[in-house]
């Protein structure tokens, strides 16, 4: 293994880093808070004849295995099939370990008393030997601390932000100040559906964080596919446009931030966004009555809609894992053959 004290590169994610070979970090968070532990059957929106299951190339689907955890393995397994080495983020007992093996997943996915790491929970965390699940935050933090060099692209579902009612209470996502500081290229769809997404493009756009919308002229919206009228401030429509962008970014112009690369979800697997919107606010209220809030609010509204007719949101939010995840691994293949 290689690191420091408190942080931990596994010998697969490190042997590729040393030799320049393309790896794409990806957070837990969605593992120990986002997803259902119960086992389920495969997302339709994983079948063959839909754009995410393309993109496993027939991977089989174990339905007695744990949704959440299975479910990462698919992930992982869209970054290897693009031609990049997944290194999954997590915390193990108070260890930032970046290339989590199968059974250091499973141990994560089962574990109900694991917690949700931002960037500010590390140190806490490493001196408590806790377990926990990374947020985008805290594995951008943990791509810039990977041995024997930085992981330059990350992949998540959709990265926080500023969330709705702000005004009356300035609730904002670690998630920005980890773009607008850390130089980690995020491929993600938009920001997610509890969010202000018009403040938080904005907020992007004031902490000088660029945003490349893949394919598309407006803004990702998570699961809800496009905002109806919400413009993204540079179009790119491949993965070598994107690694020549990012790669300009920091060594031609030597900005020191993040970029994120905003991916629609695949739109056979996308939600109504007029329908999405009536369950988040109906759901945030139900939220609000009961006392649920923080870390909780998520997997929240995810059990809520469930039931709703017309609705798949779990297949929804697997389909766009993939799908940034696939991406993502083509991006890192462009950027490590720069160099």
């Amino acid at each position: 293994m290689n690191g420091s004290a408190g942080v931990v590169t596994s010998p697969e994610v490190a042997d590729a880093l040393a030799e320049g070979r393309p790896v794409v970090g990806l957070e837990t968070a969605v593992l120990t808070h986002g997803l259902p532990r119960e086992p389920r059957e495969r997302p339709t929106s994983l079948g063959p004849d839909h754009e995410a299951g393309r993109l496993l190339a027939g991977r089989d689907w174990d339905a007695g295995a744990p949704f959440n955890l299975e479910s990462v393995r698919a992930i992982a397994d869209a970054a290897r099939h693009a031609g990049a080495v997944p290194a999954t983020i997590g915390v193990i007992d108070g260890v930032l370990r970046i290339g989590l093996d199968d059974a250091e997943l499973e141990r994560l996915a089962l574990d109900e008393a694991a917690r949700k790491a931002s960037t500010r929970d590390l140190a806490g965390l490493s001196v408590d030997g806790a377990c926990a699940g990374t947020t985008v935050a805290a594995s951008m933090r943990a791509c810039r601390l990977a041995s024997p060099r930085p992981i330059e692209v990350f992949a998540t579902g959709g990265i926080g932000g500023v969330h709705r009612d702000w005004q009356s209470r300035p609730d904002i996502s670690a998630d920005l100040r980890a773009l607008a500081t850390e130089p980690v290229a995020v491929v993600a769809s938009g920001a997610k559906v509890i969010l202000d997404v018009t403040a938080t493009l904005e907020a992007l756009d004031s902490l000088g964080v660029p945003v490349l919308g893949f394919g598309t002229d407006r803004m990702p919206v998570f699961t809800a596919g496009l905002h109806d009228d919400l413009k993204v401030p540079h179009r790119i429509d491949d993965p070598e446009t994107a690694s020549r962008c990012i790669d300009r970014h920091w060594n031609s112009f030597g900005v020191a931030s993040g970029i994120l690369v905003a991916n629609p979800c695949p739109a056979d697997a996308s939600i109504d966004s007029s329908r999405l919107d009536a369950l988040v606010d109906t759901g945030l209220a139900e939220a609000s009555s009961l006392g649920i809030e923080g870390a909780d609010v998520t997997p929240f509204l995810l059990s809520s809609m469930l039931g709703a007719e017309g609705t798949d949101p779990l297949s929804s939010n697997v389909a766009l894992l993939v799908s940034n995840a696939s991406l993502a691994g083509r991006i890192a293949i462009h950027l490590s053959a720069r160099s």
